[in-house]
């Protein structure tokens, strides 16, 4: 009775539910995520980045579980996406730290575009931050380029600029590294 013309009905039926589910949870979470990062006043560029990574980032995985769930024994599936993990989280290690360093940066305000810092061996007043990297020019007029990690890992002495703006505008856009 599930078969129609040789064909799985219900394991139809399932993976359509899946793909609608996917699909549904995935607009939930990006519109969740957009909401709360208006509130605070995240800059526009940036959080739209989020949400569309977020939002890949989540049909990525149930496209994953899906196919996991058509064609493939789980348990071993399950263990290569692990050292697949693995080996993927090894690899963009750095990255994903100086994303996730620079999202603290932007929320924290801890720094600005037009403060003088000194962070390790640099000095120089910040030109641009960006999601993964901020842009230092020195007093000699060198442009150094320092992963927002190296903010969060070290001391940072600072001195405030004199005309205060408002944060959301001395964010930089960039593109997703």
């Amino acid at each position: 009775m599930a078969d129609l013309l040789g064909v799985d009905v219900i394991r139809w039926i399932e993976i359509i539910a899946a793909i609608v589910v996917t699909t549904l949870f995935a607009y939930i979470a990006s519109w969740t995520l957009q909401e709360l990062l208006k509130k605070r006043s995240f800059p526009e560029e940036t959080g739209k980045r989020i949400v569309r990574l977020t939002r890949y980032g989540i049909y990525a995985v149930g496209t994953i579980l899906i196919i996991v769930f058509l064609a493939f024994d789980i348990i071993g599936a399950l263990v290569g996406l692990g050292f697949l993990g693995l080996a993927i989280g090894f690899g963009l290690a750095s990255i994903i730290s100086n994303f996730a360093a620079g999202i603290t940066v932007m929320i924290s305000k801890s720094i600005a575009v037009g403060d003088h810092v000194k962070v390790g061996f640099f000095e120089g007043t910040i030109t641009k931050i960006t999601v993964t990297k901020t842009v230092i020019e020195t007093s000699e007029g060198e442009i150094v380029y320092v992963p927002n990690s190296y903010f969060l890992s070290n001391p940072v002495l600072r001195k405030k600029h004199v005309t205060p703006t408002d944060h959301k505008h001395d964010v930089e856009n960039e593109g997703i590294v």
